[in-house]
């Protein structure tokens, strides 16, 4: 669940859980584009949020992998 936390300044910063995070980066590759600030994605944030989202399926089939040692 993402908390919401202000900074003395006044500024808003959104925390978000990796869950969370994984599916905005999806959502903003799929369309293209950033909804919160309604800025188009470049090839720098695409490659980034693409890094992302391969990590965390790295890091999930690693788990999975050891997991299936355990049982044997």
């Amino acid at each position: 669940m993402a908390h919401i936390i202000r900074t003395k300044n006044g500024k808003k910063i959104v925390l978000r859980n990796p869950a969370e995070k994984g599916k905005r980066y999806a959502r903003q590759m799929k369309s293209g584009f950033i909804q919160e600030t309604g800025e188009k994605l470049d090839k720098g944030g695409y490659a980034y949020r693409a890094g992302y989202l391969d990590s965390r399926r790295d890091s999930a089939n690693a788990y999975k992998s050891k997991k299936k040692q355990k049982r044997k």
